[in-house]
């Protein structure tokens, strides 16, 4: 097997595109915005830890894991944002990174494990530009990401990531995400599913869905069957897929290990529909985000006081 042929895992714990910390109010601000750092990592050891699949295999050999380097630098007053963006500037050098070591790899598929949303931003405008038109993407979340530098709802860059990908930006404003983040290609909206919405942002981004062009589906109408997906795959003419898989889709009741807690589906679900697409389609990219380990950084931070330890 030639070597970019082979499935490059990105270790990609960005954590600034998200202004998490509102949503654990028991935990110290920083461990919070943070705490993607350590989820990248534990997601890393899981994957290590599946012995026998095809996707360890293949991603075994040193070269085809890589880390991207994040900033660590924590500022209290990040919340402000420069031109609409939390934290652009930091944003930008991190895609540029992730994209300068996707150039030098070219690989042909990419396990990426985050960190927030955008995580899936840069591998999947790479992998759209070397199929030239012919990926699809299906971004299972229960929030469709599509909003805009300078909304008033949100400002945070993994809200922000299909609108990415899609190259969309304001009304009368000066720059764009595809440029201002140095994407080397969108893609066009009939070539993304928003799948398993089921949360506040997808109620008020439904006329938006609907102008940007996009097809979406609620966690009800996959829950079930995966008819509606492959349904819409199928009409795409696409067999190369991308999936963005945020692990806040999943029903908190069962297993909350996200940012966020309005997910509607169950791992057996979600597994499912993901399979489902594998057995019509070749999966080119997945991605693993948002994943918040909130007991474990507890832990983390209890340790760090002990002797032998601290």
């Amino acid at each position: 097997m030639q070597e970019n042929s082979k499935i490059l895992r990105l270790i990609y714990p960005q954590w600034q595109g998200g202004d998490i910390a509102g949503w654990f109010k028991d935990m110290d601000t920083k461990s919070a915005s943070q705490g993607y750092i350590l989820g990248a990592q534990i997601l890393n050891l899981l994957v290590d830890s599946i012995k026998d699949s095809k996707m360890q295999l293949e991603s075994k050999s040193p070269q085809n894991i890589v880390t991207i380097d994040i900033s660590r630098d924590f500022i209290e007053s990040r919340k402000d944002a420069k031109e609409g963006i939390i934290d652009k500037e930091i944003l930008q050098v991190q895609t540029r990174l992730a994209l300068e070591i996707l150039n030098a790899k070219k690989p042909q598929k990419i396990l990426t494990l985050g960190g927030e949303c955008s995580v899936s931003i840069a591998p999947f405008s790479y992998l759209a530009h070397i199929y030239s038109g012919e990926l699809a993407v299906i971004w299972l979340d229960a929030h469709p990401d599509i909003g805009l530098p300078h909304d008033t709802f949100y400002q945070g860059y993994h809200a922000m990531a299909v609108s990415a990908l899609l190259g969309k930006r304001n009304k009368n404003a000066r720059f764009d995400l595809q440029k201002d983040f140095g994407l080397p290609t969108i893609i066009e909206s009939s070539k993304i599913l928003l799948a398993g919405l089921n949360s506040n942002e997808a109620t008020h981004f439904a006329e938006r869905v609907k102008d940007f062009g996009l097809s979406a589906l609620s966690a009800k109408d996959v829950s079930q069957d995966s008819n509606k997906v492959l349904s819409w795959l199928q009409k795409s003419g696409v067999k190369k897929v991308a999936i963005h898989l945020d692990l806040d889709v999943l029903d908190a009741k069962e297993l909350y290990v996200a940012v966020g807690n309005t997910g509607a589906l169950s791992t057996t679900q979600v597994a499912r529909l993901i399979n489902d697409v594998a057995s019509e389609c070749e999966i080119v990219a997945l991605t693993i985000a948002e994943h918040f380990p909130k007991v474990e950084i507890m832990l983390r931070n209890f340790l760090a006081k002990l002797p032998l330890i601290k």
